[in-house]
């Protein structure tokens, strides 16, 4: 079944900030962050229940080159993405 897919503020603003982070390391970086984080809800969207249940009905896919998860669950017909977390943060759970 395909989902339809939401993403809700908070992980919005989460691409935005580490973006921006990325972007002030390097020119550009702050762009293939963005684009690795389109592949990845691409990836999610085109098949939502290959990632395993991690917290609670919570699923993430993780990044292919950056520390960061895409963090969602299923609900009705959707996929609502709620964060978008680097991963070695301890605060994480609190994110999600």
């Amino acid at each position: 079944m395909k989902y339809g897919l939401v993403t809700r503020g908070q992980a919005k603003a989460d691409v935005r900030r580490a973006a921006k982070w990325y972007e002030r390391q390097r020119n550009g970086l702050g762009r293939e962050f963005v684009a690795e984080v389109d592949v990845a809800l691409a990836r999610i969207q085109a098949n939502s229940e290959q990632y395993e249940v991690r917290y609670r009905d919570i699923r993430h896919a993780i990044l292919s080159r950056f520390p960061y998860g895409v963090f969602y669950r299923l609900h009705s017909s959707q996929i609502v993405v709620s964060a978008v977390v680097h991963l070695h943060r301890s605060d994480i759970h609190s994110k999600v």
